[in-house]
Protein backbone atom coordinates (compact mmCIF):
# COMPACT_ATOMS: atom_id res chain seq x y z
CA UNK A 1 0.00 0.00 0.00
CA UNK A 2 1.50 3.39 -0.98
CA UNK A 3 2.33 5.85 1.77
CA UNK A 4 0.39 9.08 1.98
CA UNK A 5 2.36 12.22 1.50
CA UNK A 6 2.57 14.57 4.42
CA UNK A 7 0.73 17.82 3.85
CA UNK A 8 2.92 20.91 3.95
CA UNK A 9 2.61 22.85 7.18
CA UNK A 10 0.31 25.85 6.88
CA UNK A 11 1.29 29.16 8.34
CA UNK A 12 -1.32 30.64 10.61
CA UNK A 13 -3.16 33.56 9.07
CA UNK A 14 -3.76 35.56 12.23
CA UNK A 15 -2.02 35.96 15.57
CA UNK A 16 -3.46 37.48 18.74
CA UNK A 17 -1.27 38.80 21.53
CA UNK A 18 -2.95 39.11 24.94
CA UNK A 19 -2.01 41.53 27.68
CA UNK A 20 -3.72 40.65 30.97
CA UNK A 21 -2.84 40.82 34.61
CA UNK A 22 -5.28 39.12 36.97
CA UNK A 23 -4.96 41.65 39.76
CA UNK A 24 -5.89 44.50 37.37
CA UNK A 25 -9.34 43.13 36.50
CA UNK A 26 -10.97 44.13 39.80
CA UNK A 27 -9.96 47.78 39.40
CA UNK A 28 -12.29 50.29 37.78
CA UNK A 29 -11.22 51.01 34.22
CA UNK A 30 -9.19 47.81 33.93
CA UNK A 31 -9.40 45.89 30.68
CA UNK A 32 -7.95 42.97 28.75
CA UNK A 33 -6.12 44.09 25.61
CA UNK A 34 -5.74 41.94 22.48
CA UNK A 35 -3.50 42.96 19.57
CA UNK A 36 -4.76 41.30 16.38
CA UNK A 37 -2.24 40.73 13.58
CA UNK A 38 -2.33 39.10 10.18
CA UNK A 39 0.83 37.58 8.72
CA UNK A 40 2.46 40.92 7.97
CA UNK A 41 1.02 43.69 10.09
CA UNK A 42 -1.16 44.84 12.95
CA UNK A 43 -4.88 44.88 12.06
CA UNK A 44 -6.07 46.51 15.24
CA UNK A 45 -6.52 46.27 18.99
CA UNK A 46 -9.48 44.92 20.96
CA UNK A 47 -10.02 46.13 24.50
CA UNK A 48 -12.52 44.29 26.69
CA UNK A 49 -13.60 45.88 29.97
CA UNK A 50 -16.42 45.39 32.42
CA UNK A 51 -18.73 47.78 30.62
CA UNK A 52 -17.65 47.83 26.98
CA UNK A 53 -15.99 46.14 24.04
CA UNK A 54 -13.58 48.45 22.20
CA UNK A 55 -11.95 48.29 18.76
CA UNK A 56 -9.15 50.49 17.50
CA UNK A 57 -7.96 50.09 13.93
CA UNK A 58 -4.21 49.98 13.43
CA UNK A 59 -4.49 52.77 10.88
CA UNK A 60 -7.20 54.85 12.53
CA UNK A 61 -6.36 58.18 14.08
CA UNK A 62 -9.26 58.10 16.53
CA UNK A 63 -9.21 56.22 19.81
CA UNK A 64 -11.18 53.12 20.67
CA UNK A 65 -14.70 52.79 19.33
CA UNK A 66 -16.61 51.73 22.43
CA UNK A 67 -19.56 49.38 22.01
CA UNK A 68 -21.75 48.57 25.05
CA UNK A 69 -22.23 44.85 25.69
CA UNK A 70 -25.97 45.02 24.92
CA UNK A 71 -25.34 46.51 21.44
CA UNK A 72 -22.54 44.03 20.76
CA UNK A 73 -24.93 41.16 21.65
CA UNK A 74 -27.55 42.56 19.26
CA UNK A 75 -25.01 42.77 16.40
CA UNK A 76 -23.77 39.25 17.04
CA UNK A 77 -27.32 37.86 17.24
CA UNK A 78 -28.11 39.48 13.88
CA UNK A 79 -25.26 37.58 12.17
Amino acid sequence: MPRKRAKPALRSRYAVNVSLQAWDIAKAGAAATFKVRDRNSLLGTIEIGQGTFGWKSAHGKKGFKRIPWSKLAEKLDAM
